[in-house]
């Protein structure tokens, strides 16, 4: 069943009194009214469909176990509900399970939800309690209380009181696939990766150890295009420009694997690559390099695709869906590191989860040559060739990152924009050009009578060749304004949804008090700086001396010669 929710009663807060849970509610006071904490044992929820304001259930809820909180307190403006964990259900502890509070009546039968807030505050009402014989060292049980929340919810947030049991896992570094399963189909699906894991670390052991590691193969991989872009492109190709390419043998593997299935002989031929070569640089996400240890003698070099944005990823998301488990991550197995500049180190420690100093600030290898005059007249040539319509116009460059948690639910709320408004704006003088996260398949409302003024370029390969062309960009927590920033040319963000992205998505720092630009939350606002010129431009200055000022355009040099040659 859809859940609904009560809009004019609203959980203001949480409290802990030793084993009393207390909800404080703040408004409309309800004939009859007793509330329940509502087991679920699947919660599903429907991003998309809120996202595209589809008029379909956000959250489907199969409910089987209701149990009531018989301590109900009327204050003045509301009600406290308390709840004894330890006595609620029938004598016994609250069971482990996912639950929601309810509201039931004669006419409801709904959800309550929680002002932002005490969604900002949720981590802080967590409690662990634990419990066992042993009198002078860690328990080996605990109760865990820990709260979320199911997802956007207009004008609030659908708390969820999080009931577990735990026991302490000593082996916390091996991965128990069948155990992570909640149903017999699952249970089978993971104990079926389980196995096919086995198989491609047998596989892996084998020929890495038949083949000798000499320090001359190199393999420049990508797991999420099926091309060499960006920094790998860039490496590679300065390799070939220093003649390395006779000292060393360069083999090269792109696929599109991450959130698409590949069959068995391409897993073989990837594996295959991975255990010949000596040294590995990667760009991104690379899920395979979880699934076995490296050889002691292989560098595996993430050469990260993105400079700085305000989303989390990897470990900065860790306890958040998505996040990467403890110890078969891919992260966990880089030697090196790339980032961008020194201050950089703090915040890919965190989304890596490895030590600092396995970090090389050299720079963005892409980012080499990318002000020579040279460089940016080939360039724009290239892009007013395929775009004509681009040429002798202003171009807007309109970026965003996708809304959602993995590649398969990865969405972006159009209904956001005003086209029309932007197509009036933009007159004979701008061109409005829209560049979407490749995660995003469905492409924008663009009309055909639009279209000399507002241009689709979501198909174009590589953003930074847009730049060149671009006289303001327009992202939101995407990493796209990190070498735009460089053209020293305005950046604005379009944070509709900022304090729900932030709490639900999350960012590793606040967007309001970091951007180095404008932050517009609303469309009202975006085009108020469109119109006016009010870009807070002096953020972007800034911003520049913090993050490119020790940046001397040799960073794939300095790569090759750190990882390869050793100097």
């Amino acid at each position: 069943m859809a859940i609904n929710k009560i809009d004019n009663l609203i959980i203001t807060d949480i409290s802990w009194e030793r084993i009393f849970l207390s909800f404080t509610l703040e408004g409309e006071k309800y004939e009859d009214a007793q509330f329940y904490l509502v087991r679920s044992s699947e919660v599903v929820v429907n991003e998309e469909a809120y996202y595209k304001k589809i008029e379909t259930p956000i959250y489907a809820l199969e409910e089987y176990e209701r149990v009531l909180i018989s301590d109900v307190a009327e204050t003045e403006s509301g009600y406290v509900l308390t709840v004894d964990i330890a006595c609620i259900d029938d004598g016994r502890f609250l069971n482990n399970g996912t639950w929601t509070i309810k509201l039931v009546n004669e006419e409801n039968d709904a959800c309550l939800s929680m002002n932002m807030e005490l969604a900002k505050r949720l981590d802080e009402k967590t409690r662990i309690f634990p419990y066992g014989n042993n009198p002078y060292g860690p328990k080996k049980y605990s109760y865990n209380v820990f709260f979320d929340m199911l997802s956007f919810v207009d004008d609030g947030f659908i708390p969820v009181v999080n009931s577990f049991f735990m026991k302490r896992n000593d082996k916390w570094m091996i991965r128990k696939h069948h155990e992570e399963a909640n149903h017999k189909k699952d249970r089978m699906r993971l104990i079926k990766k389980a196995v096919v894991v086995k198989l491609i670390r047998m596989y892996y052991f084998v020929v890495s150890r038949i083949t000798p590691k000499n320090g001359k193969r190199v393999l420049f991989m990508t797991e999420t295009k099926p091309f060499l872009w960006g920094n790998l492109l860039y490496i590679h190709n300065r390799m070939i420009e220093r003649g390395l390419d006779k000292d060393f043998k360069i083999t090269v593997s792109c696929r599109s694997s991450v959130g698409s299935h590949k069959g068995v002989m391409s897993w073989v031929k990837a594996v295959t690559k991975i255990a010949q070569n000596d040294i590995i640089f990667v760009d991104d996400y690379a899920p395979v390099f979880g699934f076995f240890k490296l050889n002691p003698k292989t560098k595996l070099v993430q050469v990260w695709h993105a400079g700085e944005g305000f989303k989390s990823v990897g470990y900065s998301r860790f306890g958040k869906n998505g996040s990467p488990f403890p110890s078969e991550s891919p992260h966990k197995a880089y030697t090196h590191a790339l980032v961008g500049s020194q201050r950089l180190i703090h915040v890919y420690e965190e989304v890596f989860g490895i030590p600092a100093d396995r970090f090389l600030t050299y720079g963005m290898p892409r980012l080499d040559g990318f002000l020579e005059p040279e460089t940016i007249a080939k360039t724009r040539a290239k892009v007013y060739a395929e775009y004509p319509m681009l040429e002798g116009k202003k171009v807007i460059l309109f970026a965003p990152t996708f809304r959602g948690t993995v590649q398969e639910d990865a969405v972006y709320d159009y209904d956001q924009l005003d086209f029309d408004r932007i197509y009036d704006f933009c007159g004979d003088e701008y061109i409005f050009a829209v560049k979407m996260h490749p995660f995003i398949k469905e492409p924008a409302p663009i009309r055909e009578s639009q279209k000399d003024r507002i241009i689709d370029l979501t198909k174009y390969q590589n953003i930074n060749d847009l730049y060149y062309v671009t006289e303001i960009m327009i992202t939101d927590y995407s990493s796209a304004f990190y070498e735009f920033a460089l053209m020293k040319k305005p950046v604005l963000f379009f944070t509709y949804d900022r304090e729900n992205y932030e709490l639900v998505r999350g960012v590793h720092r606040k967007v309001k008090e970091n951007a180095p630009g404008r932050v517009c939350d609303s469309f009202e606002e975006l085009m108020d700086a469109l119109e006016t010129g009010n870009y807070e431009f002096e953020k972007t200055a800034q911003f520049i001396e913090e993050n490119f000022g020790d940046y001397d355009g040799r960073a794939s040099d300095k790569v090759i010669d750190h990882i390869l040659l050793n100097k």
